[in-house]
């Protein structure tokens, strides 16, 4: 089986993901754009290899930021993983929607179509706007804490004016700061208003682009959507 877990930044799918391998014995894919950049790693919150829980996860953290990787590129990477690993349960986690497309469509960049290559379910987390914005403003927040702001500067100073520095939410913000073009508390609600407005391009694309199904997460009780999902998943 593969199922590809989608949904708006913060939402739960890294932790829904882990956990659903778990009851399939599944291996995990990246599908978020930013994630498969080496380094790029508190202003992505890509999954610590503790959170990992001894599932196999792929395409993380496989390019240097002084390249460019693109759609076409994961499509080449991920297809091959596809193959080598045919007869094992697959998840798709992240918020890219054309990377899992490229994957799992018949997807020619010169003749974009939208036929399936293979059977596959899509399961979209969600929550109230409300409740998500306060969700992507606390992360933020926790990233500062974290340490975003060295991470941004140890990049900068490695490797410069790339392409993905300036392209990355979360970073090319606080680069503006480094620069002295605006202040800090400036940069960290830039952040903020910048993740809002992906997180509602992302609904929008995968609204209209993919066959989602919807799961309003209980975040008080995260175990309860799990076992929500994984019957909805046994049942089709």
């Amino acid at each position: 089986m593969i199922v590809a877990i989608v949904g708006p930044t913060g939402v739960g799918k890294t932790k829904m993901s882990v956990e659903l391998a778990k009851k399939m014995d599944a291996i995990i894919i990246n599908a978020d754009a930013m994630q498969i950049y080496d380094e790029l790693n508190i202003g992505t919150a890509k999954i610590k290899e503790e959170e990992k829980e001894g599932i196999k996860h792929y395409l993380f953290s496989i390019c240097s930021l002084d390249k460019d990787y693109n759609a076409y590129n994961y499509q080449v990477d991920v297809r091959k993983l596809l193959d080598k690993y045919k007869n094992r349960n697959i998840i798709f986690v992240g918020g890219t929607g054309l990377y899992l497309k490229s994957a799992l469509y018949d997807f020619d960049f010169n003749n974009k179509t939208n036929n399936k290559l293979y059977d596959f379910k899509v399961i979209g987390l969600t929550t109230n706007r409300q409740h998500l914005y306060k969700i992507i403003n606390n992360r933020v927040d926790k990233m500062i804490n974290e340490g975003l702001l060295d991470e941004v500067k140890d990049l900068y100073k490695k490797y410069g004016d790339v392409r993905i520095l300036h392209t990355a939410i979360g970073y090319k913000e606080l680069i503006k700061y480094i620069n002295n073009e605006i202040s800090l508390d400036d940069a960290i609600e830039l952040i903020k208003k910048n993740s809002r407005h992906y997180a509602k391009r992302q609904y929008t694309y995968f609204n209209h682009q993919l066959d989602t199904e919807w799961f309003s997460v209980n975040y008080d009780n995260f175990n309860e959507t799990i076992e929500k999902v994984f019957t909805y998943l046994n049942s089709k």
